[in-house]
């Protein structure tokens, strides 16, 4: 008896699986070739039925990938499954949700699937016709359905949940064979992953739950001693000894010389590089002829620079920042100033983290690179920096604040003879010195101590070569206690 011919759309409607599915299919020899009786027709027959059957039968109820597939296939369909392809059947679906019986996802759309391949949760050989593959592609397809900061926020937990997850399932693979190795028995082992699923799927749940108010508690409680560390988020200044050598006392004279004299351009030098080195009696001593030569962003730093009550700088620096026009640094000190007061006045009326978070909005939307004054941008860089690592962990800022402070030192030692030696000298001290701290006690030990040792070889008599010995002979409570704040 001759065989029943049909056609594409009959095959696809008789066996559930999609056109695309099925050219895939084709191609990657899973099913035999159609006959041709034209140039542009193909016939299909039972045998093609029958074989998009048993394959969708063995993705979605044994949930085997197509390279296992083939390999059944090619022993031929009438031999009976290998028992280990049940094992394996079992082993690969973990997960209570991913039980036989649930209604495969539908194929995702071009879009999700490149937002997938770009976050790295699925590669690019990979079909989004298989059934593990289309699950995490729903998944996809809910994060990109969502609008503004849920979308974003989704889409990147998804990405560094990845990887992470990928080591989970590494060693809960080896924990499964470990079991087999130890009992000899694979069928008892099968049936204990099998008992034991559904806790273990609850358990990561709840233990992710667990572990985020633990985040949030510690949180909560490093932002309540943050103010002090905020606070002391000020560059070590230079020994006299160095300042004599580099002529620091004979610039700053010769331009408050020229700034007496009316000379706007000096006065707004002096400024500048009083505030470089933390000098800042000095810019409260200004005289009234020598501050109205200051244009806007000087103005700033001799804001910034005098001492002022809680929340009365704020205005200020607005208004005088509404003038200077983009001014990175004055964004970085107008935010540094307001998350100092956020995080050290008490309000019964807002929670810390409520004031502090539009400060840290500001902090972390400057630009230091946009800044074309190679000297205010490695400042911005240096203080952003340093505020970053007195920041409790938990709010991630301790990798910008790396970048930042190698920021600080691209620029310094990439404009050679524009910037005075001393000033120089206390950026890449400050910079050399925090990033060895955070490396020795973070695991790098040999980049730590090489950083260390340059911050201290910069002033070998001033407090950067003893906070550099500190680091390195003895790290004790007050050094650990800022590596933990700021890992």
């Amino acid at each position: 008896m001759a065989r029943r011919s049909m056609r594409m759309a009959e095959l696809e409607r008789l066996s559930g699986v999609p056109r695309e599915t099925i050219h895939y299919y084709l191609r990657e020899g899973l099913l035999p070739t159609p006959s041709r009786p034209g140039k542009t027709q193909a016939l299909y027959d039972e045998s093609h039925l029958e074989r998009l059957r048993l394959i969708r039968r063995l993705r979605e109820e044994k949930y085997l990938p197509v390279a296992v597939i083939r390999s059944i296939l090619q022993a031929g369909l009438e031999r009976p499954p290998s028992p280990d392809l049940d094992t394996l059947a079992d082993v690969l679906r973990i997960a209570p949700h991913l039980e036989p019986g649930r209604p495969a996802p539908t194929v995702a759309d071009a879009e999700v699937q490149r937002v997938a391949e770009e976050l790295g949760l699925i590669g690019p050989g990979e079909r989004p016709d298989d059934p593990s593959v289309a699950r995490v592609l729903a998944t996809v397809a809910e994060a990109v359905g969502l609008e503004g900061a849920a979308r974003e926020l989704t889409l990147d937990d998804l990405r560094v949940s990845a990887p992470m997850v990928g080591r989970l399932v590494e060693a809960e693979a080896a924990v499964f064979f470990d079991l087999v190795m130890r009992r000899g028995d694979m069928a008892e082992a099968v049936r204990a992953l099998r008992g034991g699923r559904s806790a273990v799927a609850r358990f990561l749940t709840s233990y992710r739950d667990l572990m985020l108010r633990r985040i949030v508690e510690a949180l909560l409680s490093a932002v309540k001693g943050a103010s002090a560390a905020v606070e002391q988020a000020t560059p070590l200044g230079l020994s006299a000894g160095l300042l004599r050598r580099v002529g620091a006392a004979g610039h700053a004279e010769e331009l408050s010389s020229r700034a007496r004299g009316g000379d706007p351009a000096a006065a707004n030098d002096l400024v500048w590089f009083w505030f470089a080195l933390g000098a800042n009696r000095e810019l409260g001593r200004l005289s009234h002829d020598v501050t109205r030569l200051l244009r806007p962003r000087a103005q700033v730093l001799v804001a910034c620079a005098n001492p002022t009550p809680a929340g009365a700088l704020a205005a200020r620096l607005d208004g005088l920042m509404a003038r200077a026009g983009s001014f990175p640094l004055g964004e970085v000190l107008a935010a540094e100033h307001a998350l100092r007061d956020a995080l050290g006045v008490p309000d019964a009326g807002e929670g810390v983290l409520e004031r502090a978070v539009p400060a840290l909005h500001r902090l972390y939307l400057a630009d230091p690179s946009a800044d074309a004054d190679p000297l205010a941008s490695a400042l911005a860089y240096l203080q952003r920096g340093l505020v970053g690592f007195a920041l409790p962990p938990a709010l991630g800022r301790a990798r910008q604040a790396v970048q930042d402070l190698e920021g600080a030192l691209g620029v310094v030692m990439s404009t050679p003879g524009r910037l005075h030696s001393a000033v120089v000298a206390r950026i890449e001290g400050n910079a050399r010195l925090t990033l060895g701290r955070q490396w020795v006690l973070g695991g790098r030990e040999p980049d730590g101590l090489a950083q260390l040792t340059r911050a201290g070889a910069i002033d070998p008599a001033g407090p950067l070569a003893r906070a550099a010995e500190s680091a390195v002979v003895r790290p004790g409570p007050e050094i650990l206690a800022e590596a933990q704040r700021s890992r």
